[in-house]
């Protein structure tokens, strides 16, 4: 029997390469990419920055309330 060593090598890499893209969306999945967590940082920064900018907001907000 005959093997060929760059059909295996081949293999081989395609086997390494799906296994890596496998692990990448793992981790994609579990804590989501750097875009994502931007994008909840500059949510919560645009909202501090409203309610910063109109404080007189909060202080029309209900401070007691009622329990049914």
């Amino acid at each position: 029997m005959k093997y060929d060593i760059n059909k295996l090598s081949s293999k081989l890499h395609k086997v390494e390469n799906e296994l890596k893209k496998i692990k990448r969306e793992e981790i994609i999945n579990k804590y989501g990419t750097f875009f994502d967590s931007k994008q909840e940082v500059l949510q919560l920064y645009m909202l501090f920055m409203f309610f910063g900018v109109h404080c007189d907001v909060i202080r029309e907000l209900p401070t007691d309330y009622d329990v049914d």
